[in-house]
């Protein structure tokens, strides 16, 4: 199901999709990162719902089908995490809640406390996060290539291709995400830089989900923010940054359902 919802004082894309038969307790609510909208979630949340999970995506302001509230252009990472706290609200009660690359940067600041009260959630995944740690934010994958900065900020394909995916993604499936792809207002990243999560903080039970071949954060970067939380580790053979569209998917999720019923067995 496809809606365009008040969420807090601002309008967001907010996609539901429900089971034929729900097994799972806690609600999973699934953040995009930089550059996306919920629509990187579509085949994740199919399968989710086959797995019997009620499973919400929304699009951050600007992204996907959310519109551009007045003041957009300065938007910060303190804008974009009072958007997930608005779903998290909306979603409940007590949603495990799913971060993707940016997105997982910002469940780290909401359940760490750095935006504000922590909300209650029953767990947290991060999904090739951003690092908890900018000591290690720039460590970078030693079979990695070299990608444009300027050209990833252009969201030309090849740069797309190198940081984000797989390098034998066909031409016409990467042209269909990268068309769907939009450019960062230019205070997001700085205010990245400056707006660091606090995991000593963290009450909130916790997963990291790295991939072997991510260029963008490194299997080494995932370690040290597992290991920041005290949170466990699954690392995806073969997979690229963007997992939720890779291949190796059925891992990531098979590996969320293991900690979602740990979870909502305690």
């Amino acid at each position: 199901m496809w809606s365009v919802k008040v969420l807090g004082m601002i309008q967001l894309e907010h996609i539901i999709a429900r089971p034929a038969r729900r097994l799972h307790r806690a609600p999973l609510l699934l953040i995009h990162g930089a550059w996306h909208g919920a629509w990187c979630w579509e085949q994740a949340m199919a399968g989710f719902a086959a797995r019997g999970f009620e499973t919400h995506a929304v699009s951050l302001r600007g992204h996907g089908a959310s519109p551009r509230p007045s003041g957009y252009a300065r938007s910060t990472i303190i804008q974009y995490a009072s958007d997930v706290r608005a779903a998290v609200a909306a979603v409940g009660p007590r949603p495990v809640v799913v971060g993707h690359s940016l997105g997982g940067l910002l469940v780290q600041l909401l359940i760490t406390g750095a935006v504000g009260p922590a909300p209650d959630i029953a767990g947290a995944v991060l999904l090739c996060s951003s690092p908890a740690s900018l000591r290690t934010y720039f460590i970078r994958n030693p079979a990695a290539e070299p990608i444009s900065l300027p050209d990833m900020i252009r969201l030309e394909p090849n740069a797309v291709r190198s940081a984000l995916f797989r390098r034998d993604i066909p031409d016409a499936e990467l042209a269909r995400h990268v068309a769907r792809m939009v450019v960062e207002p230019p205070l997001v990243t700085p205010s990245c830089m400056l707006l660091r999560p606090r995991p000593a903080a963290c009450r909130t039970p916790l997963l990291v989900i790295g991939a072997e071949r991510d260029w963008t954060y490194s299997p080494r970067v995932q370690q040290e923010t597992a290991a920041a939380y005290g949170g466990d580790l699954v690392m995806v053979p073969g997979a690229a940054h963007n997992l939720m569209l890779d291949p190796a998917w059925p891992i990531a999720a098979e590996a969320i359902e293991r900690f979602v019923t740990k979870v909502e067995a305690t």
